[in-house]
């Protein structure tokens, strides 16, 4: 038994707002004393009245044990009865240093022998497998030419999967799951993924997603709760629409043996394939933490959450077994994404998990008989709700932005006099060694002594090099980037330039949520070229083509922008930029014309 504190308060760690913020609301109901940490400052749960403060602490470095300090620090002082790690980006740097951690006890973590196995993907199917669990083929892969095999042997769709989801570098950065639909489609894909280690190849099982969620003691499932996805990602994923449904027999049997076989304790989703068509299903993975779906289970009767609580501070083990089914829960804003992707989509291709208009017309009976719940809005609470459909709404508007003409000629003229008034400039890109760097350095040639010039990136460790392939191309404009390791940028660096330029969308949102402050000195460097896309794209894992013809328009944006008096090595690289050198495989070489992008 985790021994009170100070009882009654607790701490929630997270940044998705769906299981973060279900979470806040339902121990915020029961009586708690609600603090959160380690969340974006724009995420819509912060708004929520259940919150009691909200602390500021420096983000998970792999490279500085600050965070670990202030970490610390902090548990001192509140003295919190129990920490509760909503998210994979939250559950990991507490995982790897939890014997470091103040009084860890109060900490909700996972053995390390057991985290590690629901953590991989390849140990789970290992388990899995032990335990005689249906399970859709797979192999591992360290090559390509074992990527190809496997391949041979499963055919297409073919599924390629990390081996685990969260980067201990970069726990805030997932691991993506690919799906290749096409033999030519596999290289580029796999290359990328092998570059991050051995990979799992796994052959594709048609069906839909369902999830079992349990709360547990020692290996006992003390209550139980399934969804089944109704809008899932066209490629896969997460859902912004399920219900709830009866508890499948062979899949919560499967649940129950490998939670007593893990002698597991806390709460998890285990997610299942199901086709209904043949009745066949299949293990995907555990996901030891709260689900995206919690506030389904939560809206039908079954309060994870609380239960949680009430089982690791107060001893409880007896809990409701019965739960509402035939509930519907939606997450608006994702699901007005989900609609317009869907109506895009090519609804013949049995490879999308698209549905028919008419079926998604029918939900709206859903509303009418009450049968449906809102992610984020509730009447007690309402305020998430608005500020997320708030920040959907500027998603659309960025993507109307880059279309329409007039909002792009406001954009650039915003962007050129923030520049042309600028002393101090400052660029920003994800890991500070693709992009931001090639910048900075064009710039300061460009400009001479007219302007201080810095950049830097948010990817949490510092003092990284440029890849081989921004390296030889740089090298092409005169510029040595061998030389560069990456910086994180600070809230001193943000406050001491005049403007910010960065390169997509997400620079601006991770930006924006680190340093609110700074958000009316954000520029995106693409809206300085009246005829290219509004934003700069990653070249990271690219070839050197990709990267010369990123190069090549963030050069000629800041001649543009900047002057025409660029040293003439530059100017001439540039030209021979336009016509390849003999040692640019005209294999990397991408021709593109002005304005084109890549």
């Amino acid at each position: 038994m985790l021994k009170p504190s100070n009882s009654g308060r607790v701490l929630v760690l997270g940044e998705d707002t769906r299981n973060f913020l279900a979470v806040i609301r339902s121990l915020g109901r029961s009586g708690l004393d609600v603090h959160v940490a380690w969340c974006p400052l724009n995420s819509p749960a912060l708004k929520s009245k259940y919150i009691r403060r909200c602390h500021i602490l420096p983000e998970y470095r792999s490279d500085d044990a600050g965070w670990l300090e202030a970490f610390n620090a902090l548990l001192r002082e509140e003295q919190f009865e129990l920490i509760l790690p909503c998210t994979d980006g939250t559950i990991l740097p507490l995982q790897m240093f939890r014997e470091q951690l103040e009084d860890g006890g109060r900490t909700c973590l996972l053995p390390a022998d057991v985290y590690r196995i629901c953590a991989s993907k390849d140990e789970t199917y290992r388990l899995a497998s032990q335990l005689e669990i249906p399970l859709p083929a797979q192999l591992s892969a360290s090559t390509i030419g074992e990527v190809r095999t496997a391949a041979a042997d499963f055919g297409y769709p073919l599924v390629l999967k990390p081996r685990t989801s969260s980067s201990v570098v970069n726990p805030l950065s997932r691991q993506a799951v690919r799906k290749i639909r096409r033999p030519e489609d596999l290289e580029s894909a796999a290359q990328a993924m092998l570059g991050q280690g051995e990979i799992l190849v796994q052959q594709n099982f048609m069906g839909r997603g369902v999830g079992v969620e349990v709360l547990c003691k020692n290996g006992e499932i003390l209550t139980a709760f399934q969804h089944e996805r109704v809008h899932e990602p066209l490629l896969g994923g997460g859902s912004s629409y399920r219900k709830s449904v009866p508890l499948h027999p062979g899949m919560l049997d499967a649940t129950h043996r490998l939670i007593r076989e893990l002698r597991y304790t806390g709460v998890a989703m285990v997610e299942y394939k199901y086709n209904p068509a043949t009745g066949a299903w299949v293990l995907i993975e555990i996901n030891a933490r709260f689900w995206g779906s919690l506030p389904l289970s939560i809206a039908a009767g079954l309060d994870f959450p609380r239960y949680l609580y009430e089982m690791l501070c107060r001893d409880r083990t007896d809990f409701p077994q019965q739960y509402r089914t035939g509930l519907y829960a939606r997450h608006w804003s994702l699901d007005l994404q989900w609609m317009l992707d869907n109506l895009r989509a090519d609804h013949s291709n049995p490879d999308l998990l698209t549905v028919p208009w008419l079926k998604v017309a029918s939900e709206i009976w859903n509303i009418v008989r009450l049968r449906e719940r809102s992610d984020t809005f509730v009447w007690d609470d309402p305020k998430p709700a608005v500020a997320d459909l708030a920040g959907f709404c500027e998603q659309m508007t960025f993507a109307v932005a880059k279309r329409v003409s007039l909002l792009r000629k406001w954009g650039r003229r915003r962007a050129h006099r923030a520049g042309r008034g600028a002393r101090n400039v400052l660029f920003v890109c994800h890991g500070n060694i693709c992009r931001s760097p090639f910048a900075a350095a064009a710039l300061a040639r460009i400009a001479r002594e007219r302007l201080t010039v810095a950049s830097a990136g948010y990817f949490p460790k510092a003092q990284r090099r440029a890849p081989d392939a921004a390296v030889t191309a740089a090298a092409k404009f005169g510029i040595d980037l061998e030389a560069h390791r990456s910086a994180l940028v600070t809230l001193a660096d943000t406050e001491a330039a005049d403007v910010i330029f960065v390169f997509d969308r997400a620079n601006i949102d991770a930006l924006t949520a680190r340093f609110p402050q700074a958000r009316s000195k954000m520029h995106l460097l693409g809206a300085l070229d009246p005829s290219g896309p509004l934003e700069i794209s990653d070249p990271y894992g690219g070839s050197v083509g990709q990267f010369l013809n990123c190069y090549a328009r963030i050069l000629r944006i800041l001649q543009d922008l900047f002057g025409k008096d660029c040293p003439a090595k530059t100017s001439g690289a540039r030209s021979q930029l336009l016509e390849p050198s003999a040692d640019a495989g005209e294999q990397d070489f991408v021709r593109l014309p002005r304005g084109a992008g890549y």
